[in-house]
């Protein structure tokens, strides 16, 4: 009997054991469509550790030093009035945002009475009226790429660098993703400072953050709630353990590093190519309520968000078996803003790519989407493939309140002529305005008033391209870009940058008049950067000035002379060119490129103020641009 109960309760133990024993589910990362929770650390790891061992790893190098010096010329304290004292609200441009209530960073900013810039590692606070930097914050080991200006507060985005403790010890495990300057190795992450900034003779460090090993890749704010999207590329290390886990400090917190919870990271389609996290925060910056920040093994490069949404875009490419071409996929994740949180909802996937975030719009519960790709056709004679390549531009409808894995409900193709692609795109809420181009510029105007049935309008074409379009008003859109015309080899050739003011009243766009800066590597950062671009319509006026930075070279690209151009579009569809403003007395070399190039606008009222690295100038519209002030900010 004794042996009978002994051989029951070891039988009865095993099966105990047994059942304590947790069988990891493999998760596919090539299979994934949709996003997931992981179930605990142990498929984390499974699934990373399945992603590395079958991609194709690359390493990335680093070199020179991230800290930039900044030489102040002017300090002055001042008593100034505090933001409690500023009764009336001063006339002022604002950052080109594409979404109205949606934030974006900036490097400079004002509110009338202030200017608000960073430039490297320093934060300045500057009187808009004497230009006497009221204060500035330095920090070291950082730069500052961004800024929001909420009530009393403003908040810097940036990347800091720091030295491991231990720096021997540590080099292996950080080989892959550090700086490497002077044999030195450095780690690195996303900063942000929150400060208090009522007293403006005072800035005050109120909150502290920093996201380990991460990239930003782009922030919006809306309201006092601000979002990060940032890539955190530690899983290249392939750390295990808790190691795996994303780290970040928050000063509301304590001083020690804080590690993600296994269930507060997530699998979702991914590059194929690169295994690293995307990471997602939110937090209240007025208060010091918890960090929101959750992780997905995968990546972004662009971003759209609405005041109902976040969209991001991930783009998959892989080789197939049974073809010797590369095929690809884009998806677009959407999460809503739930709570000043980001939950995941739906993912599409969309043919092609899309140009920028302008290439995406949400509308009346809507998510519309530009994409250029490549259609490949094949054929076999004889066992030799042959493939036949042709590029394609469509704009994609979803309905934006549907979850899980979702199909568009309607696509509109064939934009453009054989070999064009897309080159800009403007959505403005049943209406959409998209250029493509390879020899002549097509603008084209579309209905999209019925989602299920999008309709084009008309159609424009015109020499060059557009590479940015602005709104105005309902009947007139304008258009920056780069004239072009045809060589005598048949190639297509850029010869200088173009302001074209558009009718869009009807159904065909009619160009009202086109503004030329000849040289034929003149450029505008316009092209890649809209925050370049200001527009600024003073109170009560019929007119809004628009400001372009634009760099002309001379002398077979040897010398260049860079400057503000600015124009005034009248309401009656009139485009007037009106003055250019430079820190430059003459055309110069590349030598002295960094310090001279006029970064940005500001309009306050009747003034307006040219920022570079360098220096601020201050004009007087009212007195023909006369140049009344101005501040120097690094000597060298």
């Amino acid at each position: 009997m004794k042996r009978f109960v002994s051989g029951f309760l070891l039988i009865c133990a095993a099966i105990i054991l047994a059942g304590c024993v947790q069988t990891v589910e493999i998760i596919d990362y090539k299979e994934v469509e949709e996003v997931g929770n992981f179930r605990n650390l142990g498929q984390l790891e499974a699934y990373v550790q399945k992603f590395n061992s079958e991609r194709q790893s690359y390493r990335w190098f680093l070199s020179g030093d991230v800290a930039m010096e900044n030489a102040i010329a002017s300090t002055a304290q001042m008593s100034v009035p505090s933001a409690e004292d500023q009764t009336e609200n001063k006339d002022h441009s604002e950052t080109n945002n594409q979404v109205d209530g949606v934030g974006e960073s900036d490097t400079v900013l004002t509110d009338g009475y202030y200017i608000y810039m960073i430039s490297g590692d320093t934060v300045f606070i500057i009187d808009a009226e004497t230009l006497v930097i009221t204060d500035s914050y330095t920090s070291e080991n950082s730069y500052f790429s961004g800024i929001y200006l909420y009530e009393d507060y403003l908040i810097v985005i940036g990347s800091e660098s720091y030295e491991p403790e231990d720096k021997e010890a540590e080099t292996e495990e950080y080989r892959t993703d550090i700086y490497y300057s002077y044999y030195y190795y450095y780690n690195y992450g996303v900063t942000v400072k929150i400060f208090d900034i009522l007293d403006k003779n005072e800035i005050v460090l109120n909150r502290e953050l920093f996201f380990d090993n991460s990239y930003l890749t782009d922030s919006r704010m809306i309201g006092s709630d601000l979002y990060l999207i940032m890539n955190d590329y530690s899983l290249s290390s392939r750390p295990d353990g808790e190691a795996i886990l994303p780290r970040y400090k928050d000063s509301a917190e304590g001083e020690e590093y804080n590690r993600l919870d296994a269930n507060d990271v997530y699998y979702m389609p991914s590059d194929l190519w690169q295994c690293s996290y995307l990471l997602l925060a939110s937090l209240d910056v007025e208060s010091e309520a918890d960090l929101d920040l959750n992780a997905y093994v995968g990546s972004t490069y662009q971003i759209y968000m609405s005041q109902n949404n976040l969209y991001t875009v991930v783009h998959r490419s892989w080789f197939e078996e049974a073809s010797p071409w590369m095929m690809s996929r884009t998806y677009v994740l959407r999460f809503a803003i739930a709570d000043g949180k980001l939950v995941y909802q739906a993912t599409a996937a969309v043919d092609g790519s899309p140009l920028d975030q302008f290439s995406m719009d949400e509308h009346e519960g809507y998510f519309r989407i530009a994409t250029t790709g490549t259609k490949i056709e094949t054929s076999t004679k004889d066992d030799v493939i042959t493939a036949t390549w042709s590029i394609f531009n469509q704009i994609s409808c979803f309905d934006a309140t549907t979850t899980g894995k979702i199909e568009p409900i309607s696509v509109l193709e064939n934009l453009g002529k054989p070999g064009e692609s897309i080159y800009a795109v403007r959505f403005s809420g049943d209406i959409a305005y998209v250029v493509t181009f390879v020899r002549t510029d097509p603008l084209y105007k579309i209905d999209l008033s019925d989602p299920l049935n999008p309709v084009i309008l008309g159609e424009l074409y015109e020499e060059g391209v557009s590479d940015y379009l602005h709104i105005i008003n309902d009947d007139l859109l304008l258009g920056v870009g780069r004239q072009a015309e045809i060589n005598e080899y048949g190639s297509t050739v850029f010869t200088g940058v173009k302001v074209s003011l558009y009718d869009t009243s009807g159904d065909a766009p009619i160009n009202i008049e086109t503004y030329l800066v000849e040289g034929e590597y003149s450029y505008t950062p316009v092209l890649y950067d809209h925050k370049a671009f200001v527009s600024y319509q003073p109170d009560g006026q019929d007119y809004t000035y628009v400001a372009i930075p634009i760099t002309e070279y001379q002398n077979n690209w040897n010398d260049y002379l860079q400057s503000i151009y600015v124009f005034k579009v009248t309401h009656d569809k009139q485009l007037e060119y009106v003055t250019a403003l430079s820190h430059m007395d003459e055309p110069a070399t590349h030598f002295f490129w960094y310090v001279d190039t006029v970064d940005r606008t500001i309009l306050i009222e009747n003034m307006i103020y040219t920022v570079s690295n360098s220096q601020i100038r201050m004009y007087d519209m009212e007195a023909d641009f006369l140049e009344v002030n101005a501040l120097l900010l690094n000597q060298e």
